[in-house]
């Protein structure tokens, strides 16, 4: 699904994002946070500028509470960009597209 952002669960966190093909944006969110609510248009906006070179996948941490705890998060929303199976970049809190776009930007 090149130029969306996909949903991903505990069930399918690791096949989507750990051992995904090129980097991957994971955002950790809640569907109750409107700083969340406020980052959805950006990541779909990012996802269809960036299609193809980056994927962007959601996680609710409240439906993925095992994921959550693995990676240990804390606040929301937190976006990891995994590369090789590796965390390589981190931002914790509001993000606007220029934020997004410099975190994903040097592992593409």
């Amino acid at each position: 699904m090149a130029g969306t952002v996909i949903d991903v669960t505990d069930a399918d966190f690791e096949a989507k994002v750990v051992k995904g093909a090129g980097p991957v944006l994971a955002v950790f969110r809640a569907e109750w946070s409107s700083v969340c609510q406020a980052l959805d248009p950006v990541l779909v906006d990012v996802a269809k500028e960036y299609s193809g070179r980056v994927t962007i996948a959601r996680l609710d941490i409240d439906e993925s509470p095992e994921t959550t705890q693995k990676y240990n998060i804390t606040g929301i929303p937190t976006l990891h960009v995994f590369k090789e199976g590796k965390i390589v970049g981190t931002w914790i809190g509001p993000a606007n597209k220029a934020r997004v776009v410099a975190l994903i930007t040097p592992h593409l």
